[in-house]
């Protein structure tokens, strides 16, 4: 396992940004060692796992500012533990294509930050300057920072969680912008009470991001998956968007095909009643060279 970490890194280089630290060191079976995926962040390593349960023979030899292990189980949702270093130091800020985002180990199954969207991160980025940009399921407002670092004139941002808005808030401080000022809103609720509000109040968007967890349970009980749920989160977000404005719509369920994906994006845009100038596949970071699961649509709209 050691030869096939070094390996995979020397295989990494040249891909990553200059200004980015924070990666995909080890992508399972892409690089030799189905069940097993390794992150860096700023130098602080995550190993996640299904079954082959890490050994210290592995992180010998390698530079690291610490190590933590996390077993990827659908049923218990378990943080990482400390195994290598200080675990004290579970807050960490990395740098992604120039922007600084907040880590943290203890804070539960997700760290703060899907290295997975950074290629949509910086798509986001490129195209939002003087934009009106909503970021629907926030989480901790990467998109939203993103864009607001590259001159948006707008970002909203909607989370049913007021502790990761909050955490959001923190990202757009550690880039020196102000989160509290007249540009930047932060919605707390369900996504689909904020669209039918925005749609009753005439409040319209250049650019919009869709990237809903694949299971959710809604205000009132109700269940959201993508095959039931994601034709109708388009629409809604169809109605809001400013002709020639755009939708990035992003799904990371493994069980839904390409193809499907793009079948229901495409038909929550027609049952708004609206239709598509252009729409174009994003591809995943190059640094992710095992199964292509998250499916990435960018659509402009007229």
């Amino acid at each position: 396992m050691d030869e096939q970490i070094r390996t995979a890194i020397r295989l990494r280089k040249g891909l990553i940004p200059a200004n980015t630290n924070a990666y995909r060191i080890f992508d399972g079976v892409g690089d030799g060692r189905e069940g097993v995926f390794i992150d860096t962040f700023a130098g602080h390593w995550l190993i996640s796992h299904r079954e082959n349960v890490p050994n210290v023979s592995w992180f010998k030899g390698h530079e690291f500012k610490s190590v933590w292990v996390k077993q990827l189980d659908r049923e218990d949702k378990g943080g990482p533990q400390c195994v290598v270093g200080n675990p004290d130091d579970h807050q960490i800020i990395i740098n992604e294509n120039g922007i600084d985002y907040e880590v943290d180990f203890a804070a539960g199954y997700s760290q703060g930050l899907f290295l997975d969207q950074r290629c949509n991160r910086r798509y986001v980025a490129e195209r939002s300057h003087g934009m009106k940009i909503l970021n629907c399921f926030a989480y901790t407002c990467g998109f939203s920072v993103a864009a607001a670092a590259s001159g948006a004139k707008s970002t909203t941002s909607i989370d049913l969680s007021r502790s990761y808005l909050e955490w959001g808030k923190r990202n757009f401080l550690l880039n020196g912008i102000d989160s509290g000022g007249p540009d930047h809103y932060f919605c707390r609720g369900d996504v689909f009470e904020w669209l039918s509000q925005f749609h009753r109040k005439k409040r319209v968007f250049d650019g919009v991001i869709l990237d809903p967890p694949s299971f959710s349970r809604v205000k009132g009980g109700a269940v959201f998956t993508i095959e039931k749920g994601y034709s109708r989160l388009v629409e809604a977000a169809s109605r809001i968007v400013v002709p020639g404005g755009w939708i990035l719509a992003c799904c990371n369920h493994h069980g839904v095909s390409k193809d499907r994906f793009a079948s229901l994006v495409k038909q929550g845009v027609l049952a708004s009643n609206r239709s598509i100038l252009a729409e174009g596949i994003r591809p995943m970071p190059p640094d992710f060279r095992g199964e292509e699961y998250l499916k990435s649509v960018i659509l402009e709209i007229a």
